[in-house]
């Protein structure tokens, strides 16, 4: 690889991801990422400093993307992008909801950032059901698919908030920081603690029959991702999690229209 090449290139455009190089493990981009910053072992990126770069595994392999921070600083890429998508949610078998998912803010085509910071709703009829969403572009080119997404989501670990969760395993935090989820997650809580080896299931059929309709959705859909591996303690932490990012990106809407 050239990276002098890159260098140039990326010190054409401060501020902006340039693909560096294309790596045959994880292990070594990340290595490479670790040392760009440095310009340890590769003088093409002196001074130490000038450079910011990070490792990216997709599906063609892993890269390294790299970026002048001439003029900076600039805004720092986040551990996770929280975006709405379509899912089938809703009280019957193949009712159109809406769900949050939590991927990594790379294209899993080129490793290359994702429009993180252009993420805006937008209304579409599915199933003849109109639903508000989020969309994005990347800046890439490559699009995102929903279904893509979702599948995506499932593979992706949490990027836990310490504050709800610590250590090993699933806990489920405070109910405070559910948001809209909080009167459901108390509620299972409440009923996990008089039955200590209920399921997931069973907390999902308490929820609908208690009017918790989309609260009960979601953890139906995270049953199946998990293949019926999930404790009623651990659907309260997802609905936690789940209600504390939606605050999140509503808190973060809100400032950005302010």
């Amino acid at each position: 690889m050239n990276h002098a090449v890159v260098v140039e290139a990326a010190r054409a455009v401060p501020g902006t991801w340039v693909q560096a190089a294309a790596y045959a493990s994880l292990a070594s981009a990340e290595s490479a990422a670790r040392r760009v910053p440095l310009a340890e072992r590769i003088p093409a990126y002196e001074p130490a400093g000038s450079f910011e770069a990070y490792a990216a595994s997709t599906g063609s392999g892993p890269f390294l993307w790299v970026r002048s921070t001439e003029g900076g600083p600039y805004p720092a890429l986040p551990a996770r992008m929280s975006v709405r998508i379509p899912a089938m949610t809703g009280a019957a078998p193949g009712e159109v909801g809406v769900l949050t998912v939590s991927v990594r803010p790379f294209c899993q085509v080129c490793g290359g950032p994702r429009g993180w910071d252009v993420v805006g709703p937008v209304e579409m009829h599915v199933r003849n059901v109109l639903v508000t969403v989020d969309r994005w572009s990347n800046p890439c080119g490559h699009d995102d698919v929903y279904a893509d997404v979702l599948e995506e989501s499932r593979r992706t670990p949490a990027a836990v908030d310490p504050a709800i969760s610590r250590g090993r395993g699933h806990r489920p935090g405070d109910p405070a920081r559910a948001g809209v989820f909080r009167p459901a997650v108390e509620l299972v809580l409440q009923a996990a603690a008089e039955h200590r080896a209920m399921h997931a299931k069973q907390a999902a059929a308490l929820l609908r029959i208690n009017g918790h309709v989309e609260a009960a959705g979601l953890v139906e859909v995270k049953i199946r991702a998990e293949r019926g591996h999930l404790s009623a303690k651990a659907a309260a932490h997802f609905l936690t999690v789940e209600g504390a990012a939606r605050r999140s990106t509503s808190t973060t809407r809100q400032e950005s229209n302010a």
